[in-house]
């Protein structure tokens, strides 16, 4: 069994890294290229697109929380860590273990539940033919870009915590994915 999800994590992964953070980038530097493109055509020509701020500001938030998904899998997200290093410290090893597996249950079920929900919502939208602001950018793709993000760092959260849950029983899974990044600041 740990072969076959050892499998289906690297997809997982793959998709992650490769498709999902580097559509998230491409749509980043998009919006941001129309945000410069609007100051220029505001203060140079006077005139801007109506849905132009929609747009920026649709497409970046989308795009910060499709990238969550890919920090998620990394491990590199923000988190206080200061009772675990005391504790790794203290040689509570088990008790680590214990914690990094509580969270990312309760993570997953967390994620889980915004995705849930977040598909009546969606429907909702398109049935209402909600827009944005400017009432010309339907406000459905935004909501799929985050009930995306959300279940695919629920599914990342579920692969994380078997890691976590085979680690208290001193077995290595995904030995090619970080427990913990550390990024120091």
């Amino acid at each position: 069994m740990d072969f076959a999800l050892d499998r289906i994590y690297r997809v997982i992964r793959f998709l992650l890294d490769k498709v999902i953070g580097y559509a998230a980038v491409v749509v980043m530097f998009l919006a941001t290229s129309l945000a410069i493109f609007e100051v220029l055509r505001r203060y140079v020509f006077g005139v801007v697109y109506p849905w132009g701020q929609d747009a920026v500001t649709y497409g970046l938030v989308a795009s910060i929380f499709l990238y969550f998904a890919v920090t998620q899998a990394r491990r590199s997200h923000l988190r206080v860590s200061f009772a675990i290093e005391m504790l790794e410290k203290a040689g509570k090893f088990r008790t680590v273990l214990f914690i990094r597996a509580f969270l990312s249950a309760i993570s997953a079920l967390l994620y889980g539940s915004i995705a849930w929900w977040a598909w009546p919502t969606i429907e909702r939208s398109i049935a209402m033919e909600r827009t944005t602001q400017s009432m010309v950018i339907p406000i459905w793709p935004f909501q799929t870009a985050l009930l995306v993000t959300f279940a695919l760092m629920a599914i990342v959260c579920l692969f994380q915590l078997y890691q976590d849950v085979r680690a208290m029983f001193g077995k290595k899974v995904f030995e090619w994915a970080a427990v913990e990044e550390s990024i120091e600041i």
